[in-house]
């Protein structure tokens, strides 16, 4: 098993995949596969998908706070960030992120 170190504020697993809905579509999710994971429970090779939540009493927009979840190997995680490792982008930022790339979600210690 390829194992990620851990950053000092959480545990990193990085996921291949790409987003599929519109930017702002509260259905709007993101489909991988796992390829790498500090964690002993997520084992790479499983399928992983990540949403975005926003209040929904705000307007939707790229500085909205608002959290991501993954849900992989039958658990829900909360993340403190899922950024792109090949561009440095999210999800929410207007740019095109629904070709496959490598994502790093770094999830909530606890």
């Amino acid at each position: 098993m390829t194992t990620q170190r851990e950053p000092a504020s959480g545990t990193l697993i990085e996921v291949r995949g790409a987003w599929h809905g519109e930017v702002g579509d509260p259905e709007r999710r993101f489909a991988g596969v796992v390829t790498a994971s500090g964690r002993a429970d997520v084992r790479p090779g499983v399928s992983a998908v990540v949403t975005y939540h926003a209040a929904h009493s705000r307007t939707p927009g790229a500085n909205q706070h608002g959290t991501y979840t993954l849900d992989v190997g039958g658990h829900v995680l909360p993340l403190m960030g899922f950024t792109c490792h090949d561009t440095g982008m999210t999800g929410r930022e207007g740019n095109d992120d629904t070709a496959e790339a490598t994502w790093h979600a770094v999830l909530l210690p606890g």
